[in-house]
């Protein structure tokens, strides 16, 4: 049991790790394609391209719909890189 759950620990850090890998990319490239004069719905607009291009990656990695889960993926990419998209605007692009 002991060699079970370590070995199932680490299986869920591994995907832990690699969700929030994804969502630092999704995030650098949405910051890095604003400036400090774009209009406040280019953040949410690029963070829901760039959450459903790296969806869409992972959803393909895993086999399109062979996979049970996979077909989520595309869908919860693009609303958190939406989100993620807004919060960049509100918070790293203030404009005062």
């Amino acid at each position: 049991m002991v060699i079970g759950g370590i070995i199932g620990a680490l299986d869920g850090v591994g995907i832990f790790l690699a969700a929030i890998l994804k969502r630092i990319l999704v995030s650098l490239l949405t910051g890095m394609s604003l400036t400090s004069r774009s209009a406040w719905w280019h953040g949410p607009g690029y963070g829901l391209l760039y959450g459903f291009a790296f969806g869409l990656v992972i959803f393909l990695a895993k086999g399109g719909f062979k996979s049970m889960d996979a077909p989520y993926v595309v869908p919860s990419g693009a609303i958190l890189g939406l989100i993620t998209g807004l919060l960049l605007v509100r918070f790293a692009f203030l404009k005062l």
